[in-house]
């Protein structure tokens, strides 16, 4: 029979259920990191925007779970569902001979990768229920509407860059670093306020959406980079 004190409160072993969930919670929510050995919560789809998952099988047969908190930038390993050990991104783990590396940017998934001892890689996939998952089935069910998303991203990431770069740039110029060795620029395209913010917008749904894809372009995807520096 479980004890039960004066205050109507349970035994100390509901208790430490309760705190357990407490922290399984406070974690997800970008607190504080998993103990040691602690079990790997439910992933919940409605807290997609602030982490993601990805899993692989290890060279022992082992699953390998690489829980992603794109919050707190930490990311956390588990092996066969249990915690081994967290870390801020860009993040690697030991798994035997190998190795897992993990970077990430404010729009998502840079790398994500067990890396071979003899320099073989691969990505680790989707663990079901996060973004990355459903954009990679999105584009297996309906490939059009995949290339299509795909061609838009570019499309809006390089208008971005030939219209906000000048005025960018001119902004720049005008400072007093600037100033010292050269004259200011006048930028050709000065757009309103409203243009401005709904070019960032835009600029940021196609981040995300090449990032859930795993693209990436030093030259494209600058504008993404300069807002995650």
């Amino acid at each position: 029979m479980e004890d039960v004190r004066p205050d109507g409160s349970g035994s100390g072993r509901e208790q430490g259920d309760a705190l357990l969930g407490f922290e399984e919670l406070g974690s997800e929510l970008g607190g504080t990191a998993p103990r040691p050995g602690s079990p790997l919560p439910r992933f919940r789809p409605s807290l997609s925007l602030q982490r993601t998952r990805f899993a692989t099988e290890a060279a022992d047969g082992s699953t390998i779970t690489v829980d992603v908190n794109h919050t707190s930038q930490q990311a956390s390993m588990y092996r066969n569902g249990r915690h081994v050990s967290t870390a801020e991104m860009p993040a690697r783990f030991a798994v035997g001979h190998d190795r897992v590396e993990v970077s990430a940017t404010r729009y998502g998934m840079q790398r994500i990768h067990l890396v071979h001892a003899d320099g073989g890689q691969r990505r680790l996939d989707p663990a079901p229920g996060t973004p990355e998952h459903w954009r990679g089935r999105l584009s297996r069910r309906h490939p059009r509407v995949g290339r299509s998303l795909a061609v838009c991203a570019v499309i809006v990431l390089a208008a971005n860059l030939a219209l906000l770069a000048p005025q960018l740039l001119e902004t720049v110029s005008h400072s007093a670093i600037w100033a010292r060795h050269a004259a200011p620029l006048n930028s050709p395209i000065a757009l309103p306020a409203w243009a401005n913010t709904a070019l960032a917008l835009t600029s940021a749904l196609a981040g995300v959406e090449r990032a859930l894809t795993f693209r990436h372009n030093r030259l494209l995807d600058v504008d993404t980079d300069v807002v995650d520096a």
